[in-house]
Parts: structure tokens; sequence; C-alpha cells
């Protein structure tokens, strides 16, 4: 069990997931990810763009705290849950 980490995309907390220190820096070089977070929207401004800074950090407790609600809200999985802590548009 990792500690809970989230995803800034340049210096923006966006996302915020279980994982180790490892895992969390390696998600941030994966290139489905990235493409998700471009296809993404708040408020009519994509969460990512082509040349975004992605940087991993220890959730502060807010951001645990994001992230232990949505995780009571989902069914156990072996897929990693990415809980968004910004309001994301409709698709």
């Amino acid at each position: 069990m990792g500690l809970i980490y989230t995803i800034l995309v340049d210096g923006r907390p966006v996302v915020a997931l279980e994982a180790t220190g490892r895992e969390a820096v390696e998600l941030c070089r994966e290139e489905w990810f990235r493409t998700e977070l471009c296809a993404l929207s708040s408020n009519g401004e994509p969460l990512c763009r082509i040349g975004s800074k992605l940087q991993a950090r220890v959730a502060v407790e807010e951001e645990r705290t994001s992230y232990q609600e949505a995780s009571k809200e989902v069914q156990a999985s072996d897929d990693i849950l990415l809980v968004y802590l910004v309001e994301l548009d409709d698709l």
C-alpha cells in the first residue's frame, strides 16, 4: 500500500492517487496519462497542454481527504483510482 500522491500540472494540484513515490513519478511520464489530462477540462480550460510540466508530490491533508472520501464510493478494483481535485467539465 502506498501513500496518497498529488499530480501537479504546471504547479496546480489536479489528481490524487495512491501509489509509491516511484509509481507517481512514472505516471507523470506516461503518454496515455498526459493524453487523458489534455482531453479533460475544468471551467473551459484544458487540465493539461502539450508543453505542461507534470510533477508528483505527497498529497497535503486536504488532498488526502478528497482521495479517501472518493475511494469510499468506489468498489475495490486493481485499477488505479484517480481522484480529480478540480471540477471537471461535462464531456
